[in-house]
């Protein structure tokens, strides 16, 4: 990298720790997350290094956030609402924004320093065995409002097999974020996504949904073992669970492969073990929906995705050192309706399988990052993928991607997370090189320089 660009990256991120510490600093601002100040607990009580929940943070999620002190209890009601708030500073530069031969409207952001996420949250205790953590945000991408994050849950617990059964009901709108686990689409590594246009092809679990349903669920953790789950989503735009999706755009771009027809199962079951300071646990979660092709026109009909996948979350915690390895590889099976087939869809049936694994390393939860491998791969289908766009298309009609994630963090107080990512592409929709005309798959590789504060 030359010098002047070294140089433009530093002074980026140089202006991101200012403004960080300079609110940290600020008199008003207590740098204490909402569901802290309820526990009377710091941070890293629940977290390795946030949003990574710990052995004790996952208790405190399948409790639905209610463990409270007996000071955050004596006071008055009215200062017991536990209300949070969140901002994230970033700026992310692609390197090669052109497309085609000409230059590419899909970066209006690049090499801006952007206020990316502006979040209120309602994050602790309601009342009773009644707790939620939502958030609500401005899209600095985008340029919208909308709720980001809805998990309102019910939890007790009782004797089972003479063991401690934990259990509890959800109300959500995303599979896999009432998880507990990190190696789950909706809390993986990248935590904080870029404002770059391209992404690897999804499946439906893989976040494909998040903030468009709405669902019910059943979780329970027994003997501190087994965790299981099961429930029912149906998309959120009309009906009772609109609310959850408050402000989300509904346009024809957003309502494309997002609803879903009648409602759709989803399962999770996993088994951890904690041996001193190692914990480990494996799991399988999927989901299987009907999604219409085209929600203004039913004529064409609705296609069926069944995704299954499994995972596995490692955790080593010891005095000043803190390491984390996660997996998670997700099986799709794609039958698009018979009026679809050649129109469509070159196939009758397609599959895409995704995995992705990381490693992460703190020293006093304060320095340290992460490097993450992920590969998608599927079934060619030029209807599919060869959609002529210069940046997302496919010559080969191959949806496959494969990369490095690296990530650097410094926490210079427990609540703000100060980053540096470098994203590099071996492989893009199916080819190293000229996977459109013109454009490799590094063009696609960025750096994103990011400061994560909570209040």
């Amino acid at each position: 990298m030359h010098a002047n660009k070294l140089w433009r990256h530093g002074r980026s991120l140089f202006m991101l720790m200012a403004v960080s510490i300079g609110i940290v600093a600020a008199p008003a601002a207590q740098a204490v997350p909402s569901m802290a100040r309820q526990t009377g607990y710091e941070c890293t009580k629940c977290h390795t290094v946030f949003p990574e929940l710990n052995p004790f943070g996952r208790q405190f999620k399948i409790g639905a956030f209610t463990m409270s002190s007996d000071k955050w209890d004596a006071k008055p009601l009215a200062e017991r609402i536990p209300l949070s708030a969140a901002l994230i500073v970033s700026r992310t530069k692609t390197s090669d924004t052109s497309a085609g031969g000409t230059e590419a409207d899909e970066f209006p952001r690049n090499g801006k320093v952007i206020a990316q996420t502006v979040a209120g949250y309602y994050g602790g205790k309601i009342a009773g065995n009644f707790g939620a953590l939502a958030q609500y945000n401005y899209d600095g991408v985008e340029k919208t409002w909308g709720m980001e994050m809805f998990d309102a849950r019910y939890g007790n617990s009782t004797t089972l097999v003479n063991e401690e059964l934990a259990y509890g009901v959800t109300l959500n709108n995303n599979p896999t974020v009432s998880d507990i686990y990190s190696s789950t689409p909706a809390w993986g590594f990248p935590h904080v996504g870029t404002a770059a246009a391209q992404m690897p092809a999804a499946s439906l679990i893989d976040m494909t949904l998040a903030s468009k349903v709405g669902g019910a669920a059943v979780y329970g953790m027994w003997n501190n073992m087994v965790y299981g789950e099961v429930g029912l989503y149906r998309t959120a735009k009309d009906g009772a669970f609109r609310f959850m999706s408050w402000g989300q755009p509904w346009g024809s771009e957003e309502l494309a492969g997002s609803v879903i027809k009648g409602t759709a199962p989803y399962w999770r079951l996993a088994l951890e073990q904690t041996w001193g300071s190692h914990n480990l646990a494996v799991g399988t979660y999927g989901m299987v929906a009907d999604v219409w092709q085209d929600i203004n026109d039913k004529s064409m009909g609705a296609n069926r995705f069944r995704d299954i996948a499994v995972d596995a979350n490692y955790q080593y915690i010891e005095g000043e050192h803190t390491a984390s390895a996660r997996a998670t590889w997700i099986n799709e099976k794609q039958k698009w309706n018979s009026n679809l087939v050649g129109v469509t869809a070159s196939n009758t049936s397609n599959t895409l399988k995704t995995f992705r694994t990381d490693f992460h390393y703190y020293y006093k939860r304060q320095l340290g990052g992460g490097l993450q491998f992920f590969r998608t791969t599927g079934t060619s289908d030029d209807l599919r993928y060869n959609t002529g766009d210069a940046l997302m298309g496919s010559a080969n009609g191959s949806p496959n991607s494969k990369g490095w994630v690296t990530e650097l963090d410094y926490l210079p107080v427990q609540n703000v997370k100060l980053a540096l990512r470098y994203t590099h592409f071996l492989e893009f929709n199916g080819a190293r090189t000229d996977y459109t005309p013109g454009r490799n798959a590094s063009n696609n590789d960025n750096i994103f320089l990011m400061a994560w504060l909570l209040f």
